[in-house]
């Protein structure tokens, strides 16, 4: 099957028997920015009925997904609750190696559907932070008549759990150092996150503060001495 009848099969099923789509990504970075990632895709019960009623398997034909996805990545069926789909993950040792397996996922076309709610997605490594950001895309155009349907269709959320401490966005109540940033697919979004993973007064940094201000204290007393 290829990536455009896959995709027509399930904007058909969703569109017009009223069925949803929840897509689940999250990214868990460790210390040294190496990490984990996994990628949910479910449909509920309406489009696992529409889907046999068809002639596809249970899960609307995403086991075409599985079927193509490349070495060394980790898939099974999933469910959650009366949701049921599929599920892929994998591990990296920097984001350079998580950059190369997006692509490896965008080069075929059923397991592009993976990442079709990304349109683009950025990693900034400084001295002293690091930044992700990026774009959701625009799955379906629509107009304001048809729009309460549409937001009905597609759930999607982008997890991300990152080291040290989160600047931006400015939440008041971080959970597990984890930002959730959600996605309708009705519009292109940006999205951004920049944590602090050095302080910017580290315990070198205090210790010759110090013995700047202790040198400083010792010259105004010699000086005083002289008067």
């Amino acid at each position: 099957m290829k990536y455009k009848t896959l995709l027509k099969f399930l904007f058909v099923f969703l569109i017009f028997s009223a069925c949803e789509v929840k897509w689940d990504m999250e990214i868990s970075f460790e210390e040294d920015l190496s990490g984990s990632y996994s990628i949910a895709v479910l449909i509920d019960q309406e489009a696992q009925m529409y889907a046999v009623e068809t002639g596809q398997s249970s899960i609307g034909g995403l086991d075409a997904i599985l079927s193509n996805l490349p070495d060394g990545f980790g898939s099974s069926v999933y469910q959650e609750g009366n949701y049921l789909g599929i599920l892929i993950r994998n591990d990296f040792d920097d984001t350079d190696e998580l950059l190369l397996q997006f692509e490896q996922l965008k080069s075929e076309e059923n397991t592009a559907l993976l990442l079709l709610p990304i349109q683009e997605i950025r990693f900034d490594k400084g001295e002293r932070d690091f930044g992700i950001t990026g774009k959701f895309a625009e799955i379906f155009v629509t107009d304001e008549e048809n729009l309460e349907g549409f937001k009905r269709i597609f759930d999607g959320q982008l997890s991300i759990i990152v080291p040290g401490n989160i600047t931006d966005p400015q939440i008041s109540e971080i959970v597990d150092n984890t930002i959730i940033f959600e996605n309708d697919g009705l519009s292109v979004k940006t999205f951004k996150l920049v944590t602090r993973t050095k302080p910017i007064f580290t315990p070198e940094l205090i210790v010759a503060l110090l013995a700047i201000f202790g040198l400083i204290i010792y010259f105004v007393r010699q000086s005083v001495k002289k008067k």
